[in-house]
């Protein structure tokens, strides 16, 4: 009787046998992202259990088990009705013995931790379809026409060989593929498509596998009939006749050059800057600690030149994003026709780069070279038809002298660099031991947030959210800004670090919260009503004990009902104690109070955990919306975050829209509410009066010309009138 899996089975269905409960969560949530459902057993009993009462398509299994052997548990299992079953040993034994025990115990596959997520529902996928495409080849004569069909039309190559490892057919895509006809391989030894000696090798060594263990899964290295090299993925599978001998060999294979790009893309990202292609400070840093350990041992030196560029943030206030990461990428490109081959470009984040320099230099090589770096960034920059003037700051530091390590030297580097700035900007300086700036300066920093606190510098500003479809002004987001006497009005991302390291951020989240709460009821009196209003919370309020009773405390004191009330939280913040988390999301849920993920998707969130939490709505991060007609990925994340939104029953904030074309497109994708400067920026709460009485004011005037009379303006119809 042919044996396939449950045909009522919309996906296929996996057990996972695996006592560590970390590792399972993450096999589910990988499995299930891919496709697939999942049951779990911790150990041998259970694993029989389930295996007999779910009938599973596959299952991964733990070699190493609390109360039995996996290996044992595998051969167990083939003897049982539907032990035909593709079987995958996990194991963090990644020698030729173990991959040959775990054969020899009837297993399908071999995967070695630590566990390669990426690729695993592809190896999954090709293990379930080698599985089924053995069933079909041994069907009876009825099928044969079939599975003939099933053989020509299928999208992967196959290739059949004889006992003897001869090649005795191909389906069509194998000639597509290696680029042999048909009847010019038949009769020969597959290794012939190996790509060099060690590759032929490796196709011995996976036949003789196969014979041992009956299937086998690998990557291997294939060269082409026009001489062209692509790694294929492999799926084998062994036919034997009535009395046991060997009668066929049936590989599945593809070529999976795409896939290793992405893999290589992908490790390229996790040392590269996205945005700029250069290092990032993880390669930096290891460039730099081999650096100095050669430096060390031929008591030589290294230079590090920490450069950031003056005013960037003006530029990104003024030209907008799309213009600051254009710049970014140009001087990226001018830093690394300045340096040599041996040296190191990369950029920190933001508009910081670092440059590590290798080999004696003294001084006076040191500022030459510096000069030259800031008068080539001195050079006009072509901008989108625009020719900006820019100007850039630079810090030095030298190994030995300045530091001896990498974090040392970084530090320096940035201090100098604050010096240069503090020197005029335009100019380069060197460190100095006298130069503990970045220590004075936090200082400094953390008494003047005192100082604030205490004669209440802090001020809101608010940024509206408008319904995507209606257009009706929702609510608006609290923002803190600090108007230093000094400094004039300073942004949070300024201040809000310190203010964590110092502690001051409890008491600041407070002021936030009771100022916000005021405000409302101000707006309220002056007839602008009907309006929620989203809190930024930070890490360290959230972990405080008495975060929920405070807040509660502070709200009910400021006369505002919770449910006018949305908390922001980061995704990391969420994940960082999931238990404790639920359970202050529920307090504050019973309470009245909305709960948004800020930033959502910038982070890493647990969908088995999110579903549990009682968030109302889901914040789009501003990258994505930025990014979205330039990166499909972009807008691809926002549609699965928009139907993430709506399967769990939340809403759906964009932030960043600046432009009509990413309203539209955001409506259309089913966003709810947006937010960003092509509605309006975030302003102080008189203007934001005036902001919200003058838009609600046109929208009404446009449903009354439209002929609706009896207009609501806290809910209007349209939103075709928006004040400058």
């Amino acid at each position: 009787m042919r044996q396939t899996a449950p045909a009522a089975r919309p996906r296929p269905l996996i057990l996972i046998v695996e006592d560590e409960l970390a590792a399972r969560l993450l096999m589910r949530a990988t499995l299930e992202e891919g496709g697939f459902d999942v049951v779990e057993a911790d150990g041998v009993a259970q694993a029989l259990v389930q295996f007999q009462l779910a009938r599973p398509d596959l299952l991964l299994l733990d070699v190493m088990l609390p109360d039995g052997d996996g290996v044992a548990l595998c051969a167990r299992l083939r003897s049982l009705p539907g032990g035909d079953v593709p079987i995958a040993m996990v194991t963090g034994l990644n020698d030729a013995e173990a991959i040959l025990l775990a054969y020899q115990s009837g297993a399908t596959d071999f995967i070695a931790k630590p566990i390669n997520w990426g690729t695993m529902a592809y190896r999954i996928r090709y293990m379930l379809r080698a599985r089924q495409a053995l069933l079909d080849l041994s069907h009876s004569e009825r099928e044969t026409r079939l599975a003939a069909k099933v053989f020509d039309a299928c999208n992967e190559a196959i290739m059949i060989t004889d006992g003897a490892n001869r090649i005795v057919s191909v389906n069509p895509v194998f000639a597509s593929t290696t680029g042999y006809a048909a009847g010019q391989l038949l009769g020969r030894d597959p290794r012939i498509l190996a790509d060099g000696a060690a590759a032929r090798r490796h196709f011995g060594a996976m036949w003789t596998a196969l014979r041992q263990g009956g299937s086998g899964q690998g990557e291997l290295a294939c060269r082409r009939r026009d001489g062209a090299a692509y790694p294929a993925w492999f799926s084998l599978s062994l036919l034997r006749d009535a009395d046991g001998r060997p009668e066929h060999h049936i590989a599945i294979f593809s070529d999976i050059s795409a896939r290793k790009e992405q893999e290589r893309r992908i490790a390229h990202l996790a040392y590269h800057d996205e945005l700029t292609g250069l290092a990032n400070r993880a390669l930096l840093a290891d460039h730099a600690g081999l650096a100095i350990a050669k430096a060390r041992r031929e008591q030589g030196t290294l230079s590090l030149l920490f450069v950031d560029i003056d005013r960037f943030k003006n530029i990104n206030d003024s030209l907008g994003h799309s213009a600051g990461d254009e710049l970014l990428r140009q001087v990226a490109g001018r830093l690394r026709g300045v340096v040599r081959a041996c040296d190191t470009v990369s950029r920190m984040g933001g508009d910081e780069f670092v440059m590590l320099c290798p080999g004696a230099a003294d001084n006076g090589q040191l500022a030459l070279r510096a000069d030259a770096i800031l008068r080539e960034l001195a050079r006009p920059f072509e901008i989108f038809g625009m020719a900006l003037h820019v100007s850039a700051s630079m810090g030095v530091a030298r190994f030995p002298a300045d530091g001896a390590t990498f974090e040392l030297l970084i530090r320096n580097a940035d201090a100098a660099m604050y010096r240069a700035k503090e020197s005029g900007r335009n100019t380069f300086q060197f460190y100095t031991p006298d130069l503990s700036v970045n220590v004075l300066e936090r200082l400094q920093l953390e008494m003047d947030l005192r100082r604030a606190l205490a004669q209440q510098e802090f001020v809101l500003y608010f940024q509206p959210k408008l319904d995507a479809v209606s257009g009706a002004l929702t609510g608006a987001e609290a923002l803190i800004r600090w108007r230093d006497p000094r400094h004039g009005l300073i942004p949070p991302n300024r201040f809000i670090p310190v203010a964590e390291e110092a502690g001051l951020i409890e008491p600041i989240g407070q002021w936030v919260l009771s100022e916000a709460c005021r405000q409302l009821l101000r707006w309220q009196a002056l007839g602008v009503a009907g309006l929620s209003l989203a809190v930024n919370v930070s890490a360290r309020q959230f972990k405080q004990a008495d975060f929920v009773a405070s807040t509660e405390a502070l709200v009910r004191a400021g006369g505002v009902a919770p449910a006018l009330i949305e908390l922001e939280l980061t995704e990391s913040m969420l994940m960082s104690d999931a238990g404790q988390t639920a359970e202050k999301l529920h307090e504050l849920k019973a309470l009245g109070f909305s709960i948004a993920i800020d930033d959502f998707g910038t982070g890493f969130s647990s969908l088995h955990y999110l579903r549990h939490f009682p968030v109302d709505v889901l914040k789009i991060d501003q990258s994505f919306v930025r990014e979205m007609f330039d990166d499909a990925a972009a807008l691809a994340i926002i549609d699965a975050v928009i139907a993430l939104a709506n399967a769990l029953g939340m809403g759906s904030v964009a932030e960043g829209v600046e432009t009509e074309a990413q309203r539209a497109t955001l409506r259309e994708h089913g966003c709810r509410t947006v937010q960003g400067y092509l509605i309006a920026r975030p302003m102080p709460s008189d203007e934001f009066v005036g902001w919200a009485r003058a838009y609600r004011a046109g929208l009404a005037a446009d449903a009354q010309a439209d002929g609706d009379v009896d207009v609501d303006v806290d809910q209007p119809a349209g939103w075709s009138a928006r004040p400058d």
